[in-house]
């Protein structure tokens, strides 16, 4: 697993070896960014992070700062090695918290400009997600939804509306902007 684009083009990340986590292949986060126009400005969010491959490719993209979220220590500690192996260090807050929790317990004032949502399949969690992200997206914000190939995600919610929709193998993504 690497980094597909910008300054760290090419650099590799370790990823989470355990059976809980499922690492997003090089070619749909590939595709992911493509879907996204390329670069990526201001404020990242990675929920569900793993090994933080999601949010430490927006960085090397030009993301501003990333908050880098998940409830497996294993997981927390990869991500950290992989923000320091990057020199990312102060542009990261890492977070040891299950999702809802974190979002719950966050400060108001701190909004996203993207957020990445990639939890376990078996959790369908997304919509209380987005009802939790209400108050914390900027205007225009994308939210990025990996699932399973058969899940279907609504086509909007109070303040998303759903833009893009791809399927690569079994997994579906689905990109969400601010209404």
């Amino acid at each position: 697993m690497r980094i597909i684009g910008g300054k760290y083009r090419g650099r590799k990340l370790k990823r989470v070896d355990k059976k809980t986590t499922r690492e997003t292949a090089d070619m749909v986060k590939e595709a992911v960014f493509n879907l996204l126009g390329g670069s990526v400005e201001g404020i990242v969010l990675d929920l569900f992070a793993g090994s933080g491959s999601y949010g430490l490719e927006a960085l090397s993209r030009g993301a501003s700062h990333l908050y880098a979220v998940d409830h497996d220590r294993d997981c927390v500690k990869i991500i950290s090695e992989n923000v320091i192996s990057l020199g990312e260090s102060d542009h990261s807050n890492i977070s040891l918290k299950d999702a809802q929790r974190f979002l719950s317990s966050l400060d108001e004032k701190i909004k996203f400009d993207y957020v990445f949502i990639d939890p376990p399949y078996e959790l369908d969690i997304y919509e209380d997600i987005f009802k939790l992200l209400n108050n914390h997206l900027m205007d225009d914000a994308y939210v990025i939804c990996e699932s399973k190939k058969q899940m279907i995600l609504p086509e909007t919610t109070d303040i998303l509306e759903k833009i893009k929709e791809r399927v690569y193998g079994i997994k579906r993504i689905t990109i969400y902007q601010k209404k």
